[in-house]
Order: C-alpha cells, then structure tokens, then sequence
C-alpha cells in the first residue's frame, strides 16, 4: 500500500524560496508531487503558509498548442496573491535577476459569487468587467517546465504579479489581441498570437470553473481571473525595465526594478 502523499514538505519549501528570492532547481524526489492533484494539494498549502490575501486567479498554458504538446487537458490555475497585484503605471520588485516571462492577458472580475458547479452554458454570464493585464511569470523553480507539470502547479503555477489596465468592451477583445504591440525599454518584443498558439479567454475562463469545481472552491465576486497571455511571451532578466503593451486606443504599462546583486540557485 502506498504512502499517502504530504504537501507540507514540499509547501515549505516553496515558502522559502519565495520568501529568500533564492530558486531552487527542484524539489526533492521524496517530497515531490507526482499527479498534478498533488501539486494542487501542494498549492493550497503553500498559499496557507504565505497567509496572504489573495485576490484571484491566473491560468497558464492553456493554448491548444500548449494543451495539445503537454499532454494536459486544460489550463493550470494559480492564485493571485493581492500584495503582488499591482496597476498600469506602478513599479514591480522583482525578488532576483532570473529572467521574468511578460505576458499580456484579458483578466475578467467576477461580479456574484461562483459555487462549484454553478454555472452552464457561457461563463460570461458571471463576468462584471474585462481588462487588459500583463502577467510577469517568475518561478521559484530554475527552469519551471523542466521540474514538470505537477511541481509547476505546486509552485502557484509560477506566479510572481499581475498588472491591472483599463477596463474594456469585451467584445474587443478580439480586436485587441490583433492588434497588441508589447515593448520593452522602447524596443519591440512581441505581437498578438494567432491561430493554435493564442489563448482564448472566454474558453480559459471556462476552464477556471472547472478546476474550480473539480477542487470544491466558491470564487466569490470580485474575484479576478487572468486567462492567459494574447502576446508573444518574452523575458526581461537582470535589470529593471519599462514594459509597454500598446492597443488601439490606450496602452498598458509597468516598470519591474530588480536586487542589486543577483541571487544564486540552490542545489
């Protein structure tokens, strides 16, 4: 008979390297989730150990491509935590030089309150308000896709902040994700995606409520929920930037400031 599997190891590990700004290059096999209900398990436990607000929710890789050559069948859902919630024109703390992944999203707020299982048909029957957003990926994992799927979940799908825009028509959103130019420090680095690489937000939000289902949660109103980024990931590492995502219309902006000395990995 097998173990029964203990987030609590693997939860305080993330916690401190959260808490250090330190990556760790993996969990220890003996502590390690191996299905990614363990890494949800280890999630939770993680979020309850930071004891933090949270003020909603991001998904990742959640494209057709992505779903399609990982194996997964729906996005990876993390919390956002409300100290890391920032908006357009602010400055965002980086905890290391490791490389940042900026991705431009359409982030939904929940206007009722959401119960497993509560909604059919389109879940934008739930949604008060869409606005842009940029998601900056850092993981507390070296290479978060070489750990795998399970321990990517269980480090809160490699959250680091949310950037809060405008709100805007989601009927634009179409119009938006065509048209997005995102830049850094002046220079351009990345377009809309289009076809199997792009992420469709009303689908992703879908699949939010799945999971949310699937794991027994209520997303109360207000909740937000980032579905995945509509432009070309890049990364920003090292130095602190100015990020600029331009769409008809208006702009979304952030400048991340990074330490002064650069933080190691540990073994």
């Amino acid at each position: 008979m097998s173990a029964v599997f203990d987030p609590g190891p693997a939860a305080s590990a993330l916690a401190d390297a959260l808490k250090t700004g330190r990556q760790l290059v993996e969990l220890p096999v003996e502590i390690r989730p191996s299905t990614l209900s363990q890494g949800y398990d280890v999630q939770d436990r993680f979020l309850a150990l930071l004891d933090e607000p949270v003020a909603g929710w991001k998904l990742g890789v959640g494209s057709p491509k992505g779903k399609r050559d990982t194996g997964l069948d729906r996005a990876i859902a993390g919390r956002v935590l409300t100290s890391r919630l920032h908006r357009s024109g602010e400055t965002a703390r980086l905890p290391n030089r490791a490389p940042a992944t900026v991705e431009f999203e359409i982030c939904f707020v929940l206007g009722r309150d959401v119960e497993p299982g509560a909604v059919s048909g389109s879940p934008m029957v739930a949604v008060s308000a869409a606005h842009v957003a940029f998601e900056l990926v850092l993981s507390r994992f070296v290479d978060r896709r070489a750990v795998g799927w399970p321990s990517f979940a269980a480090d809160n799908a490699a959250f680091q902040a949310l950037v809060l825009g405008e709100a805007v028509d989601p009927a634009r959103i179409g119009e938006i994700a065509g048209a997005v130019v995102v830049s850094a420090d002046g220079k351009e680095m990345a377009g809309g995606l289009v076809g199997d690489d792009a992420i469709d937000p009303v689908g992703a939000l879908s699949e939010m409520f799945a999971h949310a289902r699937e794991r027994g949660i209520t997303l109360p109103a207000g909740t937000l929920v980032s579905t995945g980024t509509l432009s070309k990931p890049f990364t920003v590492a090292g130095h602190g930037a100015d990020i600029v995502a331009r769409f008809p219309g208006s702009a979304l902006r952030i400048r991340t400031s990074v330490p002064e000395m650069p933080d190691l990995a540990t073994p």
